[in-house]
């Protein structure tokens, strides 16, 4: 399967005019070096190589890393703390010495370093809750990743579908609206809202996301729900921007350690470990991966970027590569070693909504900072791998 699906994986794309534009790579095409007849293994050196080739022209600097220092001292709230990127953005803002305060509905124990302020953005008085914990205390930066419906709820009844909009709508848009008020009105000079990818609505080509492309808008599909709640939240915050600096960062496919188990990665390192075949679709989807720590690092100097130049807008935070989920599934199984077979490719169908090519333009963001993202695929994929094999 491998064999026929693979030497094509990346010539998905026509628009290599539209990624030299968007100031991304240009994904790896079919030429005289790759025809019909290349294996599995040939495609992944070739694009590997173009990958390191391109990335280490342009990696973050510790000049530009050390400028991190500057959240000592700071006053920093953080919401969603407990979440995948909330886990690793705490301890990094604590070991650069900021004060960080956590905005949470219940007392974790992962947490106990820092000061808490309890309060429940799902519930219908969120924001009264907010200004009784809030109160006049002025932070200087604020990072919301609180949401609901990354996950998405197992209760496909039209009650159970109606109640996951509900709280879309509450946590992702007006509880995020909220927040944004009340650090505007106690004077924090710098937002940063986590934003997604799934806030862009689909093309009918395969060109790169800048952001101002459209936004998801269609309420009435269910496996929407968190994109379209976030694309809402976006126009809603962007919209009411007056005091504070702000920025919407658009985060594409995030891998890293400690993802939820059922999870693509988990997944593939847990099944793979212990010689399980894994049912997988064709592995055609083409998507922009993004490691954990790179995710982190960028919304820390976006958030002192946009407070500099008091920038009040959008700007996707994605690596530029186009990459398929079929040579993602690869270079675990090549890191494990030995278990490529065990992929199951076309064992099942792919999700007949998924949007087959999404892939984020870095132009604007590269033009608004000097920072890049430092971890190329073929270097933390293989890292976190590893870890996880390791926590198994």
């Amino acid at each position: 399967m491998a064999r026929r699906i693979l030497p094509w994986l990346f010539g998905f794309t026509r628009h290599a005019g539209a990624y030299q534009r968007a100031g991304i790579a240009r994904p790896l095409l079919p030429d005289k070096r790759l025809n019909a007849e290349l294996c599995a293994d040939d495609i992944a050196v070739h694009w590997l190589r173009l990958q390191r080739e391109t990335i280490d022209a342009a990696m973050s600097s510790p000049d530009i890393l050390s400028n991190l220092e500057r959240f000592a001292g700071q006053s920093v709230l953080v919401t969603g703390a407990s979440g995948f990127i909330g886990r690793r953005l705490v301890p990094r803002l604590v070991a650069q010495k900021a004060q960080v305060v956590l905005l949470q509905r219940r007392v974790e124990s992962t947490t106990s370093s820092c000061d808490i302020l309890l309060a429940d953005l799902a519930e219908p008085d969120f924001e009264e809750r907010i200004a009784s914990v809030w109160e006049e205390r002025r932070f200087d930066m604020v990072f919301n990743l609180a949401a609901y419906g990354v996950t998405r709820s197992t209760d496909s009844s039209p009650e159970g579908r109606c109640h996951e909009r509900l709280l879309a709508r509450r946590v992702n848009v007006d509880a995020a609206l909220a927040l944004f008020r009340h650090a505007q009105k106690t004077g924090s000079s710098s937002f940063v809202q986590a934003g997604t990818c799934f806030e862009y609505a689909p093309l009918a080509n395969d060109a790169p996301r800048v952001e101002t492309d459209p936004l998801e808008q269609r309420d009435n599909l269910d496996s929407v729900i968190y994109g379209v709640s976030k694309a809402r939240a976006t126009e809603a915050l962007v919209g009411s921007a007056s005091t504070s600096s702000l920025v919407v960062a658009r985060i594409f496919n995030v891998y890293g350690p400690g993802e939820k188990s059922d999870r693509l990665l988990p997944r593939l390192v847990h099944n793979l470990s212990l010689g399980r075949r894994v049912p997988l679709s064709a592995g055609l989807q083409i998507k922009d991966y993004l490691h954990l720590d790179d995710v982190v690092e960028g919304l820390c100097v976006l958030a002192l970027a946009a407070r500099d130049r008091e920038f009040q807008g959008v700007l996707n935070l994605s690596s530029g590569f186009p990459v398929s989920v079929a040579q993602f599934a690869c270079e675990v199984a090549r890191t494990i070693g030995g278990c490529e077979h065990l992929l199951g490719f076309g064992d099942r169908p792919a999700h007949p909504e998924e949007v087959p090519v999404l892939i984020g333009s870095t132009a604007a963001r590269n033009a608004f900072t000097e920072w890049r993202p430092s971890r190329p695929l073929n270097v933390g994929l293989p890292s976190v791998v590893r870890h996880m094999i390791a926590k198994e």
